[in-house]
């Protein structure tokens, strides 16, 4: 087992943030991972198996982004390559959350695609969000099939598995995935009538300084 000394900072922000991830209705018990670079080679990831809502530092794997390297002896979650890959094509991220929250993996399991363009958090936050079709999780397949439609979203809906958002910074990134969930819930709930944001409108908002909400 390689030793490397890990930030204080960088575990208790990991573990904070996991947790978050869970108060917010976006995981349950083992079925999310998240991960976060904290500089230009290294990137910690949830342990195999870990539940994110009750994270301890034990169960965070240590990682050579590039290679995949392991540095202190945890194993990595099983979807430590599609989090490698996404990193690898977006240099302008460090955090990852693949999550699994109600009502967006109901949309992710149904035939249709519809626009969640239904609250102005979607185009103001988060832009395109793209598809991939049901993909055996864990795979290299996944992984390059994600990393390709994540050069141009910060979501992903996996069909038949959840969803992925990536994003700079914690907070930033998992506010994304909560607006996500909002969206699809008030799709679900409107028996998928709700009507989206006119496209006029939906450009204006690309340009919207959220900063200054």
């Amino acid at each position: 087992m390689i030793v490397h000394p890990i930030p204080e900072e960088e575990i208790t922000g990991f573990i904070h943030w996991a947790h978050e991830a869970e108060r917010l209705g976006l995981v349950l018990c083992s079925s999310g991972n998240m991960s976060h670079r904290f500089d230009d080679e290294h990137m910690l990831i949830s342990a195999s198996g870990s539940w994110l809502g009750q994270l301890e530092e034990s169960q965070i794997a240590f990682l050579r982004t590039g290679s995949g390297e392991i540095l202190n002896g945890k194993k990595a979650s099983g979807e430590s390559a599609m989090h490698r890959a996404i990193m690898t094509c977006r240099p302008d991220i460090d955090t990852i959350l693949h999550f699994q929250s109600p009502a967006a993996t109901t949309l992710a399991c149904m035939d249709i695609v519809p626009d969640y363009n239904v609250i102005i958090e979607i185009p103001v936050y988060i832009g395109k969000i793209s598809y991939v079709p049901f993909i055996m999780p864990g795979s290299q397949m996944l992984a390059e099939a994600v990393a390709a439609e994540m050069t141009e979203s910060s979501i992903v809906q996996m069909r038949n598995h959840g969803q992925v958002v990536c994003g700079s910074g914690y907070a930033g990134t998992i506010q994304k995935a909560a607006f996500f969930e909002l969206a699809c819930s008030i799709i679900l709930q409107s028996n998928l009538r709700a009507k989206p944001i006119p496209d006029g409108g939906i450009q204006l908002l690309k340009h919207y300084n959220y900063l200054n909400k």
